[in-house]
């Protein structure tokens, strides 16, 4: 009967260190997914105030509609590259 209760207080120490090592590595991990959406959100937000100021510039050379035509290309352009990369790092 000892050998039983020792057992079972062994693993119920392996399993409280297991735990407390499973919720660092959870609080890691949502640390750092966090930190790459905030990084994918300023990325969005830079690309889309690029293409804003294309757009400003570009409306005084050609006007409004040519100028909001090469800003979609531009956001294309960098949705598409931004894709690539993605599908090319997945492999």
């Amino acid at each position: 009967m000892e050998q039983i209760t020792a057992y079972f207080l062994n693993l119920l120490e392996i399993i409280e260190k297991e735990l407390k090592l499973f919720k660092l590595m959870a609080a890691k991990t949502l640390l750092s997914m966090g930190w790459f959406a905030m990084g994918v959100f300023l990325l969005g937000v830079g690309l889309i105030f690029l293409a804003w100021t294309c757009f400003t510039a570009v409306s005084l050379l050609i006007g409004p509609a040519w100028a909001g035509l090469a800003a979609s290309v531009l956001l294309l352009l960098g949705g598409g590259v931004f894709l690539w990369v993605g599908k090319k790092n997945l492999k």
